[in-house]
């Protein structure tokens, strides 16, 4: 029984090559009815007599042509002499801070999310500004925010809004 499952194993295992060797006959076959393809040469040469390995030409001219331009002499360009006080001077321009109020406007421009804002105002309005008791509700904080979280949030929403909603009573 034993001897049976090893000889199916070795059958199994050359399978491959057979079906292999019938791929590689298959494409000589189709070669052989290619008028005018000649088995003695290579297929590149093969190619040419058909007139068929234009694309093999097209990159022999490209670098044919590249050559060429790195043989030619290279060409420098005159620049405007600069003096070092210029230098320094446009680079105190390029790094000199902003003016204060566009530093202001860009620290006031707060990103909230629409679910950001609808959460907040739900725990204002039932916990005021009770920080620790907006944390356990779970059903508001549905983002699981930590104490100081829904203070900062808090905070973004005044930036805002200018106001905060109005607590329940």
């Amino acid at each position: 029984m034993a001897r049976r499952k090893t000889v199916k194993r070795a059958q199994k295992s050359h399978k491959h090559l057979f079906s292999r060797n019938k791929k590689i006959n298959k494409t000589q076959r189709e070669q052989n009815k290619i008028p005018g393809w000649n088995k003695n040469i290579s297929f590149t040469h093969n190619l040419n007599n058909l007139g068929m390995n234009t694309g093999y030409q097209i990159n022999q001219k490209i670098t044919n042509e590249l050559k060429q331009k790195e043989q030619a002499p290279q060409q420098y360009i005159e620049a405007e002499e600069i003096s070092i006080d210029q230098i320094k001077e446009l680079q105190r321009q390029a790094t000199a801070k902003l003016p204060q109020e566009e530093v202001e406007k860009k620290k006031n421009k707060v990103r909230m999310n629409i679910d950001d804002e609808w959460a907040i105002e739900g725990l204002v309005k039932k916990y005021k500004q009770d920080w620790e008791a907006m944390k356990r509700d779970h059903k508001l904080n549905t983002f699981q925010w930590t104490a100081i979280q829904c203070q900062k949030k808090y905070n973004d929403y005044i930036k805002r809004y200018g106001k905060c909603p109005k607590p329940q009573q």
